[in-house]
């Protein structure tokens, strides 16, 4: 792929869900204007965008399904792990309870299995730990990579629909069923959860195959700075909550690539590793130990600070010692990172 900002875009986005979360969790009202200024929506839909342009150029170029799923475990699973396990570390730093009582929780076991097989929602704590936090979630970010592993599963039949039925007609029909799907659950639903199950797969599909559709197809890829152009400024035209269902995959999407084609591309950020996965990852249990810490409360800014700087230390020991050691050689995330 010639020379890009990939790198740039996704430590921003990852950025903007931390200060997001630092807003939410903290409820600090120092922090408030965070919310209006930094939408964690608009960053993790990014992602999902992100990860369909380089997904499926990840499966194109793989000589089979299963070097392409290798490939794909090989960068998801091992920082994924260490994040589960980090917070496992942090609970039992933060129980009020006694190390084998903790231990022997059968909370803790539902908590360990539940969270390395994606199951994040079933267990998403651990016992009496940050029960004076106002949330005790030890890391509410991991649901997106439930989503993200399925997604994984879908590029081979999409790559297959593409080439049977064409990239723009398969686009088309995946899209609106992906926009049904959160139309139902957002607005016709009635029972318990729906704007959370409308999130759920296949809720991020759209934006998903959006970005494999612009990887694929050279003429939209090459007009794709006119298509962020229009969708953004249909976005601002418009309150109707129906109308911004439709237009939201195609604005975010398309502006989040484009910049990573288009922006900023001798900054090469990827050269110092590719830390957005951590720093997306290790935030929430970061922030949630802070403020269990009383870090927050002596000092907001004190404590936005640590939860920055501890948070991109971390993401930067994981890329250096788990991350890359456990990819390949010839992956172009180690290669970026060596250049």
């Amino acid at each position: 792929m010639d020379k890009n900002n990939f790198d740039g875009v996704r430590i921003a986005l990852a950025l903007i869900v931390v200060f997001a979360h630092i807003a939410a969790l903290t409820q600090a009202a120092d922090f408030k204007y965070f919310e209006v200024i930094f939408s964690s929506n608009f960053a993790v839909k990014g992602f999902f965008a992100i990860s369909g342009f380089l997904v499926t150029k990840s499966y194109l170029s793989s000589r089979s399904a299963l070097e392409y799923a290798e490939k794909r475990l090989r960068r998801i699973y091992p920082a994924y792990t260490t994040a589960i396990f980090l917070c496992l570390a942090i609970g039992l730093f933060a129980t009020t309870l006694n190390t084998s009582d903790f231990l022997k929780s059968p909370q803790t076991l539902k908590y360990l299995l539940a969270n390395l097989t994606f199951l994040n929602f079933i267990q998403p704590t651990l016992p009496a730990v940050f029960e004076t936090n106002p949330t005790q979630a030890l890391n509410g970010a991991l649901w997106t990579i439930k989503v993200e592993a399925i997604l994984y599963f879908c590029i081979p039949a999409l790559i297959y629909f593409f080439k049977r039925v064409g990239s723009s007609t398969t686009t088309v029909a995946i899209f609106f069923l992906s926009v049904a799907w959160v139309y139902f659950f957002t607005f016709q639903y009635s029972g318990s959860k729906g704007e959370e199950i409308a999130y759920q797969f296949p809720g991020q599909l759209s934006y998903f195959a959006l970005g494999a559709f612009f990887a694929v197809n050279v003429k939209a890829l090459a007009n794709i700075r006119a298509i962020a152009l229009v969708s953004l400024l249909a976005l601002f035209m418009t309150n109707n909550p129906l109308a911004k269902l439709v237009i939201n995959p195609i604005a975010y999407s398309s502006i989040v690539i484009y910049l990573s084609i288009a922006a900023f591309k001798s900054l090469n950020l990827g050269k110092y590793g590719n830390i957005s996965y951590g720093i997306f990852l290790y935030h929430f249990p970061i922030i949630q130990a802070l403020i269990f810490l009383g870090a927050f409360e002596a000092n907001v800014w004190i404590g936005l600070t640590a939860s920055l700087v501890i948070t991109l230390i971390t993401a930067l020991a994981s890329w250096h010692f788990v991350e890359k050691k456990l990819l390949k050689r010839t992956s172009h995330y180690v290669v970026a990172s060596n250049v």
